[in-house]
């Protein structure tokens, strides 16, 4: 009975979901801050938080009514004893860690950066906190919850392709000028491709673009508040907008490149693969 009602007018309710635990979402954090004075320094951040716990608690219904889907499934994680997919989460975390050292390598090259010794438990928490949350929410959001809804209008590889696309504007920088946020999104997409065309063919898993996408995240989080300082005049055409560790180097034509490499070989990868 709930799935034929959430069957009915499909777009509406993709339209409204995320406005409702939204709206939930900052109601509490309000109501919260009136007990818990100490959280209005950070209520963008908390109240972010509480929206994603709403967003968890509704996944597993919705994936059942909605979608018609058992959610471990869908997510793989019945597949965590499977010993060639943990291999694979070890070789997504080395892909993050050798792109940032080879983006590392042509920054000291060009003597963009300075050396700093600046570790702290903060930094530390921080990287972890960011590689957890923004690898988690993000690939549920995007790689799993829009991706199954857009599923439910178009054949996957166009819902896909919508997917990355829809990943990458919600990225938009108001701050950035025109060409910056152009380099942004097309890197933003490339890395959406990317991340979710291994759950379409071969490795139905949501660890696997967790653990390449948060280990990105943390790792440059980590890198560049504790051991570097970025100058200012580097080339954002050629490393990426933004300055300081505020730059973002998916969309630097260095990142754009690396990101092709790599979709272009997880390609071939499938195409060997399926003969």
């Amino acid at each position: 009975m709930l799935k034929k009602f959430f069957r009915k007018n499909n777009l509406f309710y993709s339209l409204l979901f995320f406005p409702f635990i939204y709206i939930v979402g900052w109601a509490l954090i309000s109501l919260l801050i009136n007990v818990f004075p100490f959280l209005e320094s950070n209520k963008s951040l908390y109240g972010t938080i509480i929206t994603f716990l709403i967003f968890l608690c509704f996944l597993p219904f919705w994936s059942n009514h909605r979608w018609g889907k058992n959610l471990s499934k869908l997510l793989g994680i019945k597949n965590l004893s499977d010993k060639k997919l943990f291999t694979s989460y070890i070789s997504e975390f080395l892909k993050a860690l050798i792109i940032i050292s080879v983006f590392i390598f042509i920054l000291i090259k060009g003597e963009f950066v300075l050396f700093q010794t600046n570790l702290n438990l903060n930094i530390v928490l921080n990287s972890l906190f960011l590689a957890c949350f923004v690898g988690i929410a993000e690939e549920l959001v995007f790689r799993v919850w829009l991706f199954e809804e857009l599923n439910l209008f178009l054949k996957p590889r166009r819902a896909n392709l919508y997917q990355a696309i829809l990943f990458s504007l919600v990225h938009f920088r108001s701050d950035f000028d025109l060409v910056s946020n152009i380099q942004l999104l097309v890197g933003l997409f490339i890395l959406g491709l990317y991340l979710n065309t291994w759950r379409l063919i071969q490795k139905p898993t949501i660890l696997l673009p967790i653990f390449f996408h948060g280990s990105l995240v943390g790792v440059w989080f980590f890198v560049t508040n504790s051991l570097m300082i970025i100058n200012k005049n580097i080339p954002n055409l050629l490393f990426g907008p933004g300055e300081g560790i505020n730059f973002n180097p998916v969309g630097g034509l260095i990142g754009i490149f690396i990101l092709l490499l790599l979709y272009y070989f997880q390609k071939r990868y499938f195409l060997r693969s399926s003969f």
